[in-house]
C-alpha cells in the first residue's frame, strides 16, 4: 500500500470507524486489496566481504515525510509528558544507549539491512526447532522496510497468514494496516512480524518451549533492523516477550524494555473487531507511538 494521498481522507474514514459502537466493520476493512503471495528476495549472500561488527557503519535511516498528527490539547501534554518520562527512562537503561549487538549477517553483508535480513529469513525459513513446523504451510519471518523506526510485533501467526507466508494479512492484519495509515505510515514503513514463525494450531497461546525455539530468530531480526521503538501487539505478545503476567492494562501505561529497545503495548487488532470500547484506547496508544517515534528520529 502506497503512502495515501490525502490523509485527511484517510484520516476521517478512520475517525467514522472509531466512533462507531459496535463490531460491523466490515465496510471498513473491506476497502483494502487482498495482499498477494509473498515472493521471496533474491539476493547473493556470498558476494559481501567479511567485516568486523565494530567496523560496519550506521546505514542511513529513512525517514519518510509523515503528516502531522492533530492532538488534542490535553492529550497533547500527556504525550509530552510520556516522551520526557521515556527518554529519561532510555537514558538510565544501560543498554539502550547502544541497542542491540548488530547481528554478524549485518557485518556480512557490509551493513545492509536488507542483504541481511534476506539471508535471515532463509535460514529461518526450513527451521524444525520446535514441533510447530510439522504442521505449517508457510514459515511467517516477517516484513516490512529493513530500516524501520518502529517494528509492530504479535504473539503469532494465524491461519491466513500460515497460508499466505506474511504477518498480519487477515481481518485484523487489514485493521492494523488502517491503523498504521491513521498515525501516517505504510506498512512499508514499518516492519511488522510475530514472536512465534509458525502458527499453533487452533490459534492457541504459545508454549514456553516454542518461545524458547523461536525467540532467538526476534532477537536477530531486531538485532539487525534495531528498530527505534517496538509496539507489542495484545496482552499474550507484551506478556511473552518482556518475560511478565502484568495486565495489558498496565502494560499500556509506561515504556519497557527489550534487548535495550523501548517497548510500548496496545490491544490486538483482532481483540477491537470484538471488542469496540477499546478502540479509543488503542488510538491514543498509536497516536504515543507515533509522537514517540517523532520525538526519538529528532533527537537521534
Amino acid at each position: 500500500m502506497n503512502r495515501p494521498d490525502d490523509y485527511d481522507a484517510v484520516l476521517r474514514d478512520f475517525v467514522t470507524w472509531l466512533n462507531q459502537n459496535d463490531e460491523d466493520g466490515a465496510w471498513y476493512l473491506d476497502q483494502v486489496e487482498e495482499l498477494p503471495p509473498p515472493v521471496a528476495p533474491e539476493v547473493v549472500l556470498a558476494a559481501a566481504p567479511v567485516v568486523e561488527p565494530e567496523s560496519v557503519p550506521a546505514p542511513a535511516r529513512s525517514r519518510p515525510e509523515l503528516p502531522s498528527l492533530e492532538l488534542e490539547p490535553e492529550f497533547k501534554r500527556a504525550c509530552e509528558f510520556f516522551v520526557a518520562e521515556t527518554v529519561g527512562a532510555i537514558a538510565r537503561h544501560p543498554e539502550a544507549q547502544t541497542g542491540p549487538v548488530p547481528d554478524p549477517y549485518l557485518a556480512d553483508a557490509g551493513g545492509d539491512k536488507a542483504a541481511a535480513l534476506a539471508r535471515l529469513r532463509e535460514e529461518v525459513l526450513p527451521c524444525t526447532a520446535c514441533a510447530l513446523s510439522e504442521g505449517r504451510t508457510n514459515t511467517v519471518f516477517g516484513a516490512g522496510h529493513p530500516d524501520a523506526d518502529i517494528m509492530f510485533i504479535g504473539e503469532a501467526p494465524g491461519r491466513d497468514e500460515d497460508l499466505q507466508g506474511e504477518p498480519f494479512v487477515g481481518r485484523s492484519g487489514q485493521l492494523l494496516t488502517k491503523i498504521i495509515g491513521a498515525i501516517g505510515l505504510t506498512r512499508e514503513d514499518v516492519y511488522i512480524a510475530n514472536i512465534l514463525k509458525c502458527r499453533p494450531p487452533q490459534n492457541r497461546d504459545p508454549a514456553g518451549g516454542e518461545v524458547a525455539a523461536c525467540e532467538p530468530h526476534l532477537k536477530r531480526q531486531l538485532a539487525i533492523i534495531h528498530p527505534r521503538v517496538i509496539c507489542c501487539l495484545g496482552r499474550i505478545a507484551a506478556q511473552t516477550l518482556l518475560n511478565t503476567d502484568l495486565s495489558l492494562k498496565r502494560l499500556r501505561e509506561s515504556v519497557h524494555f527489550y534487548a535495550g529497545i523501548p517497548v510500548m503495548a496496545t490491544y490486538h487488532p483482532a481483540a477491537l473487531l470484538r471488542n469496540p470500547q477499546w478502540k479509543r484506547d488503542t488510538w491514543n496508544d498509536v497516536r504515543k507511538l507515533r509522537v514517540l517515534r517523532d520525538a526519538l528520529v529528532d533527537e537521534a
